[in-house]
């Protein structure tokens, strides 16, 4: 049987490879895959995580990967993280300004502050907190994230576009090991959430006379709620377990009901295959791993193959300092991570395709994990020093 499984994986994951240029040349017209949650580790990771999965973030990403976790229990009291992309980064003062300079925002002002920007990409993403317990196996958490942006184009007749959602939730996780040498894993995630968002277009001569109140209502007028489940499985390869834990993951992730207004955008459920390997040294650990993302095409309206493919390695220095590259939708990304004592630092830039195929729109982007909280691991490298 163990035999049959090995096949039929190996005989999977050459198909899979030889459709990649295939399917990358595709040109159609496009958008940003939507996410409820974003792992900041998985990022720096070129988001190649379905085949590690190992933390509160299994839940969005391969559930059964929870089954793999090293900690006896952690809890994430104060988690924050804070991201834009380059443009947003370069606009911030100007945009900042004029939101507080009240007093002066006229049609003369607002021209003027936004013409350098026409033609940017502004984005805010995301923004938001996510508490969580984790013990052994099982994770429950509560989360808010937010996401927004800003586009002002066309100098004829100079226009600007935004579109912003927040989520509000909680999501609850629980993985169990199988077989005598508990090499196959198997996870659920069960994720509630209440979604208010809003877009809008406004020429350059509205912008002054917004009404606060009206895009309050608007706003409030424009939410949904929605149900979602994941299912995962992780099966850790015979071959060479002990010196590179060799394992192939699949995962069918936000399935479910929703109710959204008709400005919200709805979130589609997607099957993710993943491989990785685990070697192993004295004084660290790394993982090595390769994504292929919603294999049935259900996300987005493109048909783009390489924006679903990513590659990530993360090595790790005695569960306290993390370094992480890899390949996200054929973009370099690069990540590093901190565990000191309470507080837990990652940071990760990477580039997110907003184009139809790999290498047409990139948008780069940072984003900052902070994280207060405690943690126990079962077997803490830093010990047996």
């Amino acid at each position: 049987m163990r035999k049959s499984i090995n096949i039929f994986i190996i005989s999977f994951f050459i198909f899979i490879l030889s459709h990649v240029n295939l399917y990358a040349q595709q040109d159609v017209f496009s958008r940003e895959y939507p996410r409820i949650m974003t792992s900041v580790r998985a990022m720096g990771m070129g988001n190649a995580f379905f085949g590690v999965s190992d933390d509160k973030y299994a839940a969005f990403y391969n559930p059964a990967g929870l089954a793999r976790n090293k900690s006896l229990w952690s809890l994430d009291l104060v988690p924050l993280t804070f991201g834009m992309n380059s443009d947003m980064f370069q606009n911030i003062v100007t945009i900042v300004s004029l939101a507080d300079d009240k007093n002066n925002v006229n049609t003369n002002n607002v021209a003027m502050a936004l013409d350098s920007m026409i033609g940017t990409y502004n984005s805010l993403n995301p923004a938001g907190i996510f508490p969580a317990f984790t013990y052994k196996n099982w994770s429950v958490g509560l989360f808010a994230n937010s996401n927004a942006t800003f586009i002002p184009y066309g100098r004829a007749m100079p226009s600007a576009g935004a579109k912003f959602h927040v989520d509000i939730g909680g999501v609850v996780t629980y993985a169990h090991s199988f077989l005598p040498d508990n090499s196959l894993h198997v996870g659920a995630s069960l994720i509630g959430l209440f979604r208010m968002g809003y877009a809008v277009n406004y020429t350059f001569a509205d912008i002054p006379t917004i009404d606060g109140d009206q895009l309050l209502k608007n706003i409030s007028s424009n939410q949904g709620w929605g149900i979602y489940g994941s299912v995962g499985v992780m099966y850790e390869l015979p071959w060479l377990r002990k010196e590179l834990n060799p394992r192939v993951g699949l995962s069918f992730n936000e399935f479910g009901f929703s109710s959204f207004g008709p400005w919200l955008e709805k979130i589609n459920p997607t099957l993710n295959l993943s491989f990785a390997i685990s070697p192993k040294w004295e004084y660290f650990t790394s993982n090595i791993v390769v994504d292929f993302n919603d294999l049935l095409f259900m996300a987005g309206s493109d048909q783009s193959f390489g924006k679903r493919v990513n590659i990530g390695a993360e090595v790790v220095f005695f569960e306290r300092l993390f370094l992480r590259t890899g390949l996200h939708q054929g973009y370099w990304t690069a990540g590093i991570g901190m565990n000191i004592w309470i507080l837990r630092i990652n940071y990760a830039y990477y580039t997110e395709e907003l184009g139809a195929y790999a290498g047409q729109f990139a948008d780069k982007r940072h984003v900052l994990e902070v994280v207060l909280g405690w943690d126990q691991l079962l077997d803490d490298p830093i010990n047996k020093l």
